[in-house]
């Protein structure tokens, strides 16, 4: 045991880690993180946003399936079309998705 030099090393997995610290103990025990109390119809917006982005994904999956079935069959004349509308509603997906957010919390 090498007495000369116990300064106690904590070790850590990524030295670039924050320092963590114990949550604030209240009268019935520790207390929960910080309250991040949601904006009023935040929960339905957000529901909405899934709904939406989910009926973009099955849309999604249909046109590549028919891209597929159009491009393997040799009938090459749609896949423009099945491209432009694939990128269409993937903008879609992406404006549903930041949209909303950036209004409502005001940045």
């Amino acid at each position: 045991m090498n007495t000369h030099n116990s300064v106690p090393r904590v070790r850590k997995a990524n030295p670039d880690d924050p320092t963590v610290r114990r949550p604030p103990i209240g009268s019935r025990g520790p207390m929960p993180g910080p309250n991040f109390l949601g904006l009023e119809g935040r929960i339905a917006i957000v529901q909405a946003q899934v709904f939406l982005l989910a009926i973009i994904v099955i849309a999604q999956l249909w046109l590549v399936t028919d891209a597929l079935y159009e491009l393997l069959s040799g009938r090459t004349a749609n896949l423009g079309w099945l491209t432009i509308a694939s990128g269409v509603t993937f903008a879609l997906a992406l404006l549903i998705t930041f949209w909303p957010r950036r209004r409502i919390e005001g940045h």
